[in-house]
């Protein structure tokens, strides 16, 4: 009778254990949340190779970064354009600041930003739409420059 107490208590510790770490595992949008936090750093941070270990856990490898001026695949193409942006002639001195809170439904996001000059003056708003894989890693960010369109 005591052997099965003890039997049945290690499999109600067990139980319990894993019910708990079931619940406390990340779903997937809150690892995207996550996720979209490093992908922010890595567009303020000027070393190349901090950059991408930043978005290495956080960009799909097969992820797409697409706006108006470029069309990138593959997350090493990502750090590369980050990298153009941050020591390019004109844009160096500028950040992206993101102005809204991240939005969710599904597996997808949007969210809003701002290139600034260095003093802080916005240069144009911008407004990003994306998509994240089961993981919560980013697979799609499509960016669009400029305030939305007036209706015609």
């Amino acid at each position: 009778m005591k052997k099965r107490i003890v039997v049945l208590s290690i499999v109600a510790i067990v139980l319990s254990v894993n019910y708990t770490l079931a619940e406390t595992k990340a779903t997937p949008a809150e690892k995207a949340r996550e996720n979209l936090e490093n992908y922010f750093k890595a567009w303020d941070e000027p070393d190349a190779v901090k950059r991408e270990a930043i978005l290495n856990p956080s960009w799909a490898e097969n992820g797409t970064y697409t706006d108006p001026t470029v069309h990138v695949a593959g997350r090493d193409a990502l750090v590369a354009h980050i990298e153009g942006f941050a020591s390019g002639g004109q844009t160096k001195t500028m950040s992206i600041v993101r102005t809204t809170g991240v939005d969710f439904h599904h597996r997808s996001f949007r969210f809003g930003w701002e290139m600034q000059n260095a003093s802080g003056k916005t240069l144009t708003p911008g407004f990003d739409y994306g998509e994240f894989n089961d993981e919560g890693q980013i697979t799609k960010i499509v960016g669009f420059f400029g305030p939305m369109p007036k209706m015609k």
